[in-house]
This record gives C-alpha cells, structure tokens and sequence, in this order.
C-alpha cells in the first residue's frame, strides 16, 4: 500500500509538471555563436582583390562584390590609412558583410538581404555613421598658437583645424595670432559603442584675435524659394552674429600653423641679390612640401618655371584679382594653364627653387594688375541669412551666449 501511494504521488506530480509545462510554456534561450569579423589595414599599393583575397574570399566572389557595388561605390579607390571589415556567418564560415568607412561621414556595405520567399540578395548601399553624439564646450588663453595650444590641453587637434577653417577669411593663422589671444568653442564629440572617435560639428565659436572679438555660429536655413528646382535660400555654413556669411570672396592665407619669415613690405632686404629691393608679397616660411591652397575660385593663367619665382603658379580669379604662388618644388595635379580651381585646392608644395634661400612660399595678390597688400584688402562676404530664416538664426544665436 505504502509503494503504491509514493508511485501514485510521483505520477500526480509528473503529471501536474506537464500540465503546468503546457499552460507556461518555458522559453530557452540559446546565444547564436557571434561572426567572425576579419579586419584588413589597407597599405599603399593594397587593392581591394588582394585584401579580400587574403580574408578568404573567392576570386569569382570578389568579381561579384566589385561589380555589383561600382555604381554606388568604387572598391578600386580604397585608400591607405582606412580598413576594410569582412564579416563572414560564425554556423557555416560563409561570407555575410562588407564594411568600409569611406568619410568621416559615411560607410559603404556591402551585404546579403534576406528575402521573403526567395534566396538572399546581396546589396551595396552608402549609410551614414551612427554615432553618439555629446555635446561640449572647451575655451583656452593663447599663449604661442593655436596648435600648441590644443596639444597642450591635450585636446584633439582636428577640432582645432576645423576651428581654424571657420575663421580662415578673417584671420590668418599663420601671421595674426597674438599672445593672449582667447577662444571658446561650443562642439560635437563623436562616440561609437561608447568610445571616443573623434570631434563634430562646431556648433558657435567665439575668437578674440588682437581684441577683435569674431563670433560664428553653424546654421542650415530652413526656408526655400519654390521653384525649378527649388532653391534654399540661406546655404548651411558658418554665419557671424549679423548674419553674415564667414566665408569670402578670398582666404586669408594660402597656409596655416606656419609663421611668416617676412612681412610685406617695399623695401625688404634680398638676401641673394644682396641689395634692398621691392617686395610685393608675403613669404612664409613652411617645410618642404607643405601644401599651398589657392584663396579663391579661379583659372590658372600660368603654371610652371616662372624666372625668380621658380616653379609658380598664377590664377586669375576675376577681372579685378590674380594671385601669384612661387618657389614651389612642384605643383599639385591637375594644375596647368586653363584649369580651373576651387577655393581652398591644392595648387603646389612649398620648395626653393628660383631665387630662394631656403623652403618657403610666395605669395602675391594684384589687383587691377598692381601689387596690393592681401593683409589689407578688403573683400566682400558671401550671401547673408535670408531675411525669412532670421528668426530662425536669432534662436541659434541666443542658445550660445558667450
């Protein structure tokens, strides 16, 4: 009897697990094996069938991934300095993913979709980067230049570069900065997965240069004029606290973070000729192939061996301007009589040649084909804030009160 009712009790309880195991189903969790990423540092001379090739993909696979993805990307200009990711399926080692950070900006994958009722497609897509982003607000006392200010705060010196762009057409970075010269920057901080990348969007910037006070604050206008094709009426970009557009006609200087060896004057010492002599421009002083950018928008009227000046280059930037950039060790692609250059383009590296005792550039500014000062000419800004997004930039402006 005493048997039978510890059978009979195990039974009722077997039995009442399964009931309950029906009623309240029990969901087992099981973590799926995490892919294998392989990462390959691009080198010089690397190609993208070479990495791919090392990372184990096969030749008519990486025909594939070539040909299906030019139109959205071109694999053949991958650059040194950047990675290229393959993320291969961790159950059966078969190719899943492609990932190359193109820009700060954007990524190219390359990835196989799976479809609804059909085999998986692969696609090639251009994505934004998703970062975190937090927003910071940084302010120093100069006491030799910007660059070695920010080294020595052991902030990030991009942020410093950018912050140098905002302001590249109303001072020169090379000649103007002062002792005691301040700054305040309102930014972005870029974060993936929770670590520092690198810095954003300067969101306002405050520049006291010599006791000028500059202020620049980002916005994208939100009004548009309707039309063929529409028109935004106010272009994104940095903006003073009138509404008037930083960037000009002309940059200040065709270098940064270097310093002047000699001022513009007209009657400097030629250290070569050994006599006192005209000298209609600005020579700075810069390593040898440091890049030289063009200040403005423009068409190279010369380029090459120009006498004294050694390898030069001259562009003509409208009726009333041309620029002359000289002693350089050789000039940037592309440039050659009746090219045309933007704002900012590279146009050769800095040398010696001609009549020069050392690297340096120079650089000239004519107008109406006379020499002029670039220290001191005046020109005028871009387009200002449409009147119709100026309420708009007055909330931007009072977000950021220095």
């Amino acid at each position: 009897m005493g048997k039978r009712w510890i059978l009979l009790s195990i039974l009722g309880m077997v039995a009442a697990a399964i009931i309950f195991l029906l009623t309240n189903p029990i969901e087992i969790f099981t973590s799926e094996p995490e892919d294998l990423v392989i990462v390959k540092a691009i080198s010089a001379g690397n190609t993208f069938g070479q990495l791919a090739a090392e990372a184990g993909l096969a030749t008519d696979t990486i025909s594939s991934i070539l040909e299906k993805s030019k139109d959205i990307y071109d694999l053949a200009s991958i650059r040194a300095g950047k990675e290229l990711a393959f993320v291969f399926s961790a159950l059966d080692d078969s190719f899943k993913k492609l990932v190359y950070p193109v820009d700060t900006e954007q990524e190219f994958i390359f990835e196989s979709v799976e479809q609804e009722n059909t085999s998986p497609e692969w696609r090639a897509n251009l994505v934004d980067i998703p970062y975190e982003v937090e927003r910071k607000e940084i302010e120093a006392t100069i006491d030799t230049s910007l660059y070695e200010t920010f080294l020595a705060k052991g902030w990030d010196v991009r942020l410093g570069l950018e912050l140098a762009e905002i302001f590249a057409w109303q001072i020169d970075f090379a000649a103007d900065i002062q002792k005691n010269d301040s700054f305040k920057v309102v930014f972005e901080e870029r974060y993936r997965d929770g670590k520092y990348v690198m810095s954003g969007k300067i969101l306002a910037a405050q520049f006291v240069n010599s006791g000028k006070i500059f202020y620049g604050y980002y916005f994208q206008g939100n009004s548009t004029k309707v039309g063929l094709p529409t028109e935004v009426l106010t272009k994104a970009g940095y903006y003073d606290e009138n509404g008037n557009s930083l960037q000009k006609v002309f940059l200040k200087s065709p270098l940064q973070y270097k310093y002047i060896s000699s001022g513009f004057s007209y009657g400097r010492y030629n250290p070569i000729l050994k006599k006192v002599s005209p000298h209609r421009g600005i020579d700075y002083a810069a390593n040898a192939g440091t890049p030289a950018v063009a200040v403005g928008d423009g068409t190279v009227i010369q380029a090459g061996w120009n006498g004294y000046y050694g390898i030069s280059a001259t562009i003509r930037h409208n009726d009333t301007y041309k620029t002359v950039y000289g002693h350089f060790q050789s000039l940037a692609k592309g440039i050659k009589v009746g090219a045309r250059v933007k704002q900012g383009q590279v146009v050769g590296y800095v040398g010696s040649t001609g009549l020069a005792t050392g690297p340096h550039l120079h650089y000239e500014m004519h107008k109406f084909g006379s020499y002029v000062n670039p220290f001191l000419v005046e020109v005028p800004p871009g387009e200002p804030i449409a009147e119709s997004d100026r309420i708009d930039f007055e909330r931007i402006i009072n977000k950021f009160i220095f």
